[in-house]
């Protein structure tokens, strides 16, 4: 178990940290730490990507881990917005669906032993998401209305669009890879 690794399981454990915090606290003081606890487990997220990759940690299973503690992350703030009405209920179906189709995507690719790495377009987005949750969950309902929040989450929403469509071009450049492949095998 290396840094990287360990600064993954936390951003795990953060998740339901995150979620009770938003979900059982009121006014400003929950919204602020929930906001901590993103920001916190979105450091972790940037600090275990840089470790991995400068120091040469990769392993298997931050390749697997890593994007579902983003995810689970990404999702739960997001869930918890809409739940609560600080955003509209359709983007976090949105997510949901986008997250259910690449997660297939990957489960297939994993069966032929081939796991994906993260792609520039997605990190953006997860920037822009981040960027959009942290300020939602910076200021109350008053200074930012839901309205208001759901047209800044649509910036998140384009930018995550983007990325969906760079995976699904890449899934499906990998499967006619794999493909090719398995003819040239079936020829030998």
């Amino acid at each position: 178990m290396n840094l990287p690794n360990i600064l993954t399981i936390i951003r795990l454990f953060l998740v339901p940290v995150f979620i009770l915090t938003y979900t059982t606290g009121d006014g400003t003081a929950a919204r602020v730490s929930a906001a901590a606890i993103f920001f916190v487990a979105s450091v972790t997220d940037v600090l275990d990507g840089y470790i991995a990759r400068k120091y040469n940690k990769i392993t298997d299973f931050g390749k697997l881990a890593d994007p579902v503690a983003d995810k689970l992350m990404q999702l739960s703030a997001v869930g918890c917005l809409a739940i609560n009405k600080r955003i509209s209920m359709w983007i976090l179906v949105l997510f949901i669906v986008k997250e259910v189709i690449m997660i297939l995507g990957g489960i297939n690719l994993l069966k032929e032993k081939f796991v994906v790495q993260s792609k520039w377009s997605g990190k953006i987005a997860t920037v822009i998401l981040f960027t959009c949750v942290m300020i939602i969950l910076a200021t109350d309902e008053q200074t930012l209305p839901e309205h208001y929040a759901t047209i800044l989450m649509c910036c998140s929403i384009v930018a995550t669009i983007i990325a969906f469509f760079d995976y699904a071009q890449m899934y499906l450049k990998i499967k006619e890879n794999m493909a090719k492949s398995q003819v040239n095998k079936e020829k030998k």
